[in-house]
This record gives C-alpha cells, structure tokens and sequence, in this order.
C-alpha cells in the first residue's frame, strides 16, 4: 500500500472539509473568495501529488502498489469530493425563502426543490406582527396548505395548518 498517497489523500480530503465547513459560517460575500481558495489549493495538490508520483513512479506503480497508489491518486482530486458530494446531496434542498408583509400579518414562504429542479413542496407559515417589536423563525406558526409533489410533480400529499396544527392531512397513493 501506498502510504505516502494515503497520508496526502487524507489531509487533502480533511482541509478541504474544514474549508467546506468553513465556507458555509460565512454570508454569500465572505463565501466568494472560496472560488478562488479551492481550485488554488486542488491545483497546487494536484502539482504536489504529480511531481511525487514522476519521481517515485518505479516504486509507486509497481506490480504490488499500482492499485492502491491509483486510488489514493483519484482521493487527492476534486472528483473525490465530487462525488462524495454527489452521494450524500439531500433529496431535497430548501431553495428560496420569502416574507409577504400585508395587513399586519406576515406570510413566510419556503419553496423545497428536489435536485432536478422540480418543486418538492412549498411551506407557508404566517404571523400577527401588528403588535410586535420583533419577530423570530419560532414566533412563525405554520398556516395554509402545503402541498408535497413527487419527482414527476405530481401530488403525494397535502396538509392544511391552522395556528400551527395539522387540520387535515390527505394521502394520495401512487
């Protein structure tokens, strides 16, 4: 086995978790820079793991650690990480979150989409801010019908909230 790769893959994939994890803290602004901190930083492993495996390639694609060293090779690019991406992307991704003020009342709306783009479900929840100086995420009550759709946008469910409670819930079967 290839230790050398092996150590290299697992601190490449760990920074960039941290970066990733990192990434996420910040607004949409601070975010940006990341565009310019992962390919500098994939490019110059990239470089690193090269000029490594040109020097030692007698020893590393040798009958006994050509497969290892392949795959520790594929870990230290970006299509690990794509594709590690790829396999843990929720179904479903909250795509867009919006507050209708009128009449003292604020409506909030979520739109869930599945990764093809197709609506998954819209939420709604609604608050009395007539009277109030500020207002949280819990203060909100969930209100309205929501209604879920399958991948094909056809209904899988509806529910219809009151107050924060379930009024009626109906299932429609495939």
């Amino acid at each position: 086995m290839n230790k050398t790769l092996l150590i290299i893959a697992i601190v490449f994939l760990i920074i960039n978790l941290f970066f990733f994890k990192n990434s996420e803290t910040l607004n949409a602004g601070r975010a940006m820079i990341y565009i310019i901190i992962f390919p500098l930083f994939w490019v110059a492993t990239l470089i690193t793991v090269r000029i490594l495996a040109f020097k030692n390639r007698k020893e590393w694609f040798s009958k006994e650690m050509k497969i290892s060293t392949i795959a520790f090779l594929i870990l230290c690019t970006p299509l690990s990480i794509w594709g590690f991406s790829a396999l843990t992307r929720p179904e479903m991704q909250l795509i867009g979150t919006s507050y209708n003020p009128r009449n003292g009342i604020t409506i909030k709306t979520e739109t869930w989409n599945y990764n093809s783009g197709q609506t998954a479900v819209t939420k709604f929840w609604k608050i009395d801010t007539e009277n109030w100086t500020s207002t949280t995420e819990n203060d909100f009550k969930k209100d309205s019908v929501w209604i879920y759709l399958d991948k094909k946008g056809d209904t899988l469910r509806i529910e219809k909230y009151k107050n924060d409670q379930l009024v009626e819930r109906t299932e429609y079967k495939k």
